[in-house]
């Protein structure tokens, strides 16, 4: 998905830590920070869609592959 400087935007507040955990993760996967944050967030949702979310608040899989 791609997302463009025509998008949303939003300012995000995270817990200490996770912007160090998301820039591993965005070098990783060779995507920008916000890439990678779109794209975990795409995840989680779809997640969520699929099994409710109580079953995502409780037991978060998120190593799950979607399209």
């Amino acid at each position: 998905m791609s997302v463009g400087r025509q998008a949303d935007q939003y300012p995000l507040r995270m817990p200490p830590g996770m912007r160090e955990r998301i820039r591993q993760s965005a070098e990783l996967n060779r995507r920008s920070m916000n890439s990678e944050i779109v794209h975990q967030l795409d995840r989680a949702l779809a997640l969520e869609n699929e099994k409710g979310p109580a079953a995502t608040a409780i037991a978060p899989d998120l190593n799950t592959t979607h399209p």
